[in-house]
């Protein structure tokens, strides 16, 4: 299944930004070059929040996001993530490190400590692998090719810990106009409100303009500046900022995997 699986994903030519590469080297580069350039900052002025309206923290809430990390919320949170997907470059599932816990839990505990007193640790640890992954079927234009990220396994539940304790002070800080992705909120929400207001204009007869917005490769695109921006006017703290900063975005490499070899390894400054 495996192998049937590897053929039907295998890359022989493919077209990228409308040119096409028969040559395995070739296509190599393009393909590297494609994901180097979207994960790239352009340069140029930007325009910043300051002046901006946002939704605050108290200082107990950004207080509470900083405090030492617990072995039962590290614990909590490997149970949580899947066991058996695909691993990073360092070649271990969750599976392995839930099985062992007992074994590892110092050394995984000993991680999140360095992590939490001095704000870093290997860099080599967010190190990820980039799959793109088709569409559909016959997909041979690099657009209708999905990019998955393998990240390493420590640094996963790194994250998945630090997720879980942001997401229960999004609600606070983020407009109740966005459904998506906020604890307590469902995406479905927005889909019944368009509806209604669709449904609302019909009934009425009245006349009016819906605008529906698709922005290419969004989260992608997101400017790391923009975020911490934005994260000190929401009033989070400096330690967190900097885990961020610091730890979480600036140090991530990336490879592409392109029919099962990683090629190329670049830094990312955006998305």
């Amino acid at each position: 299944m495996a192998n049937a699986h590897s053929r039907r994903n295998w890359l022989s030519r493919l077209k990228v930004d409308d040119c096409w590469h028969t040559e395995e080297l070739d296509l190599r580069n393009s393909v590297v070059g494609a994901f180097k350039n979207l994960y790239t900052e352009e340069g140029g002025w930007r325009p910043g929040v300051e002046g901006l309206s946002f939704m605050r923290l108290d200082s107990c809430e950004a207080e509470g996001l900083e405090i030492p990390f617990t072995e039962g919320e590290v614990f909590a949170a490997l149970s949580d993530l899947g066991k058996d997907k695909a691993p990073g470059p360092d070649g271990f599932t969750m599976a392995f490190w839930l099985f062992s816990w007992e074994l590892v839990k110092v050394e995984i505990m000993g991680f999140f400590k360095e992590f939490h007193e001095r704000g870093r640790f290997v860099k080599s640890l967010n190190a990820t692998f980039l799959v793109i992954v088709p569409k559909r079927g016959g997909a041979e234009d690099l657009k209708d090719f999905r990019p998955i990220s393998l990240v390493g396994s420590l640094y996963k539940l790194l994250a998945k810990v630090l997720a879980n304790r942001i997401k229960k002070v999004l609600g606070k800080v983020i407009s109740e106009s966005q459904n998506a992705f906020v604890e307590g909120r469902q995406i479905l929400d927005a889909v019944l409100i368009a509806n209604e207001a669709v449904d609302s204009r019909l009934k009425d007869n009245v006349g009016g303009v819906l605008c529906k917005l698709d922005i290419e490769k969004a989260y992608d695109r997101v400017s790391w500046s923009f975020l911490l921006a934005v994260l000190k006017e929401m009033g989070f703290g400096k330690r967190w900022i900097k885990w961020i900063d610091w730890w979480c975005i600036s140090t991530v490499k990336f490879s592409v995997l392109i029919n099962g070899s990683p090629s190329g390894f670049f830094q990312s400054t955006r998305g």
